[in-house]
């Protein structure tokens, strides 16, 4: 397929995804308060009146580096199984869109579904600790289902660095931004074209 095609397909695949991610949010908004408005902002999709900013960047940054360094040490060991995909050859800025609009399709659907959604219905009811981690074990869980050639090892690296994220996530969201997702959508797709991209560096 030519490049151009495969890039429609992809944006439209993201947008797919993002709107399905906000389906089941926008069911349950809309048999409890029987209108859309309000919806927006009940996801957590508004502005953070007072971020320290510099102490947001560290965390993630931190927890980050660790789950990075974790993935990097089962490929290069050899104990990965995954199967790379070659798009290096791609001119700059095609390779640019491409993860692009990748970090978009999962760093804002999941942000919306499990910060914004999950994790503000665990917390409301059970308390920031339990519920916190229950987002985390439910943004986890979708690690389990990995189709291709990943080995056991890799799977479950995954799936702990994806609680990792997922509880530093709600942290930030929840306890530093004032319920805002905005924060962690931004961190979740630069984390996600970066780790893409280093991915097809050493894979």
């Amino acid at each position: 397929m030519h490049v151009s095609g495969s890039l429609i397909n992809e944006f439209i695949s993201t947008v797919v995804n993002i709107v399905a991610f906000t389906v089941i949010p926008l069911i349950f908004y809309l048999a409890k308060e029987k209108t859309f408005i309000g919806f927006i902002h009940s996801l957590g999709i508004y502005k953070v009146e007072k971020i320290n900013f510099l102490k947001v960047v560290f965390i993630i940054t931190l927890v980050y580096l660790i789950t990075l360094a974790a993935n990097l040490i089962i490929i290069l060991t050899g104990n990965s199984g995954r199967n790379s995909v070659d798009m290096l050859e791609y001119k700059p800025l095609v390779l640019f869109l491409y993860l692009l609009l990748y970090g978009i399709k999962t760093g804002v659907a999941e942000e919306i579904f499990f910060r914004g959604f999950i994790a503000k219905k665990f917390i409301n009811k059970l308390g920031f600790f339990k519920g916190n981690i229950l987002q985390a074990i439910a943004f986890a869980s979708p690690h389990f289902v990995i189709r291709g050639t990943a080995s056991k090892v890799d799977i479950i690296f995954r799936i702990i660095n994806a609680f990792l994220l997922g509880y530093v996530f709600g942290y930030i969201t929840y306890k530093k931004c004032q319920g805002s997702i905005i924060p962690c959508i931004i961190s979740h797709i630069f984390i996600n074209m970066l780790s893409s991209f280093i991915l097809l560096i050493v894979i």
